[in-house]
């Protein structure tokens, strides 16, 4: 950490997506050490429904949560990278107003749509004491709307743009001119 703070090379807005990404994978290896104790003592004990529940409510949340947000921040990556290949100009540096709202919207849009199927119940939490907890889906509309938002239109998306960085660069390759 001491190196972000002497090193200015490290420090430069073009790496915010690289350590958001770092950040958090480092919280969901927290997340991982954190149940995995908590799943360890409670078979020393009986815990309490509260507990389980809140275990429960809290591994769902923050998994999903976290990797649906690892898989946003490679798009935003990728698509901040595309613009600055395809305008060839630092596009890190938009007004402010801008980025902040790009930076919260892709850590609020996840959210909202990890809470808002528990709270609705278009999702349910399967529940486990000594093993780890899932969400269910009521129905498969809900179900196929996760897998579109969550992995499908993500992981397409930044096909895309990986493909329309590689189809630019090669137009304007020297190379292929010959």
């Amino acid at each position: 950490m001491h190196q972000l703070i002497f090193c200015s090379s490290l420090r430069q807005k073009s790496l915010q997506w690289i350590y958001a990404y770092i950040i958090t994978d480092h919280l969901l290896l927290a997340r991982f050490f954190l149940l995995y104790t908590v799943h360890a003592q409670s078979t020393n004990c009986q815990p309490s429904r509260a507990w389980v529940l809140f275990i429960c409510y809290f591994q769902v949340i923050i998994d999903n949560y976290f990797n649906i947000s690892e898989v946003y921040i490679l798009l935003a990556l990728n698509l901040f990278r595309y613009a600055q290949i395809v305008q060839n100009q630092n596009v890190y540096e938009a007004p402010t107003s801008l980025m902040i709202a790009s930076r919260l919207s892709l850590y609020l849009i996840p959210l909202v749509a990890v809470v808002i199927p528990l709270i609705t119940g278009w999702n349910c939490i399967k529940e486990s004491i000594r093993g780890s907890c899932s969400i269910l889906c009521t129905n498969i509309y809900i179900e196929i709307f996760n897998l579109i938002f969550a992995f499908a239109s993500p992981i397409l998306l930044n096909i895309w743009v990986i493909c329309a960085c590689a189809h630019h660069i090669q137009l304007k390759s020297p190379l292929h001119k010959t």
